[in-house]
């Protein structure tokens, strides 16, 4: 083989790897989205253990979660404060990373990392008073965003990306106790006006099947449109047109204080707040459909 020869071969194997990871845009590939790695993330979540607030697990994941970040992001915060929930005061976490801070238009990313304090939905009765480890809900989610960190980092937006993990989600039965860390976030919220934002909660189950949420699609149908655009431009075929539930989700929140959230969402998934919610009901093509299309829309011009 000629030096010739072999400079091409190389970069035939180098473009088949690069281009069959990436993101594409008009102008070609963009920014990468590792699927494995993300799968690995939503795994090391659920090593800590339920991360049910108040417990070492809870403290840990959030240790980890705040690093992870800090070595992507240009700031990284804690938003510590505390819920009141059935007469008791419950200490909860929301961690806030930053991208292009001075940039001029502003986009949220938002997922929630604790979860459930009780398997109330398991078909085992005796198993309904345990912790589930929330590997698609709520690992999922926080898996994309990571790896979202990441692609950032790499390749810094020109506009300004934040992403919020919010706590106390899935804390309480009764609606009034959940959706905690957004319900605060949303309420103390001074910063720059938000563009768009996308909340993700179970987005990562082997049949994933993504349709538009009915809350979304009425108060923030151009982000819906969008996401699901940028979906069909690199192949998502997990997100479906038409029209999904309602859900009571952090988006809510979000929306009630004038941000357009929507939240992408797989209600239909069997081991919801059961014990079986763990990573091999999980797969890395469901997190990479759902980050590739996250970096597709950030790519696009708009709102």
């Amino acid at each position: 083989m000629t030096v010739r020869e072999r400079t091409l071969a190389i970069a035939a194997a180098l473009a088949c790897v690069y281009f069959g990871s990436s993101v594409w845009s008009a102008s070609g590939p963009t920014r990468v989205f590792d699927s494995e790695r993300a799968y690995r993330d939503l795994v090391r979540q659920c090593d800590f253990g339920p991360r049910v607030p108040s417990t070492p697990a809870h403290a840990e994941c959030a240790q980890w979660l705040t690093q992870t970040l800090y070595s992507c992001a240009d700031s990284v915060s804690q938003q510590a404060f505390v819920a009141q929930v059935a007469g008791r005061e419950l200490p909860l976490t929301n961690i806030i990373a930053t991208f292009n801070p001075g940039g001029e238009r502003h986009v949220l990313l938002c997922a929630h990392w604790d979860s459930r304090p009780v398997a109330d939905r398991d078909p085992d009765p005796a198993n309904r008073g345990e912790p589930i480890l929330g590997a698609n809900d709520g690992a999922s989610g926080v898996a994309v965003l990571l790896e979202i960190a990441r692609a950032l980092k790499r390749e810094p937006p020109k506009r300004r990306v934040t992403i919020v993990l919010f706590d106390g989600e899935d804390y309480g039965l009764a609606w009034q106790d959940m959706c905690l860390g957004s319900r605060h976030f949303a309420q103390e919220y001074a910063g720059p006006k938000v563009d768009w934002a996308v909340l993700l909660d179970m987005v990562g189950d082997r049949d994933l099947r993504l349709a538009p949420e009915k809350a979304s699609q009425q108060k923030a149908p151009e982000v819906v449109e969008r996401i699901w655009s940028a979906a069909e431009s690199v192949g998502a075929e997990a997100f479906v047109r038409g029209r999904g539930p309602a859900v009571y989700d952090d988006h809510v929140w979000l929306l009630r204080r004038g941000i357009p959230c929507i939240d992408v969402i797989d209600f239909e998934y069997t081991y919801w707040h059961t014990l079986q919610d763990t990573p091999d009901k999980c797969s890395p093509e469901s997190l990479g459909q759902v980050g590739r299309t996250l970096l597709a829309a950030l790519e696009t011009d708009g709102i």
